[in-house]
């Protein structure tokens, strides 16, 4: 019991250490849709948690409970892992995929340096272009690369879990997102 709470205590300390020091990036902002701004270009993860954006953000974020067998099986192979992740502050599957991805990314110590974070317009597409050559067909699309080379990606939705979906893509186990095509 002692080491559980010492484990989620020493969890929130490095959650919270990892973020603490993040100001929002300067973005361009997009139209305006249904009375939401949408935010354009590079972005990080202070941008979603100190905006109009915290709303869904954070409640997101808090309902997702994350399995710590999970955690102990996949933390080993976050090391030499860098992301991209491509999303839209317009898009109900981004709403509903990013947080649970930085509670899982929070959750094996993720260093935030290692993810570069794009919102995009509902064209997929950002003002620097920054989704040239990375066939970005659909949002959240998270790419994992290793040594400098896609290993895979997460594409818009979970194929069995998000958990079950990122430990077979870090650990090199044979995946395929919905619209993997050869």
């Amino acid at each position: 019991m002692k080491r559980n709470l010492y484990s989620i205590l020493l969890f929130l300390l490095a959650s919270c250490a990892n973020n603490q020091n993040q100001k929002p990036l300067p973005v361009e902002y997009g139209e305006t849709i249904e009375g939401k701004v949408i935010l354009l270009g590079k972005i990080n993860r202070a941008n979603l948690e100190q905006s109009e954006h915290v709303s869904w953000f954070k409640k997101e974020y808090d309902l997702y409970k994350v399995n710590n067998q999970w955690v102990e099986s996949v933390e080993k192979y976050f090391d030499d892992i860098n992301l991209k992740l491509f999303m839209g502050t317009w898009c109900e599957d981004s709403e509903r995929e990013v947080p649970p991805i930085f509670k899982l990314l929070d959750a094996v110590n993720f260093d935030q340096k290692k993810i570069d974070i794009y919102a995009m317009s509902e064209e997929k597409t950002t003002p620097e272009n920054y989704e040239n050559g990375l066939n970005i067909i659909k949002v959240p699309t998270l790419i994992f690369y290793k040594n400098g080379k896609e290993l895979n990606r997460f594409v818009e939705f979970s194929i069995v879990s998000l958990e079950d979906d990122i430990k077979k893509i870090v650990s090199g186990e044979e995946y395929r997102d919905a619209y993997y095509s050869q």
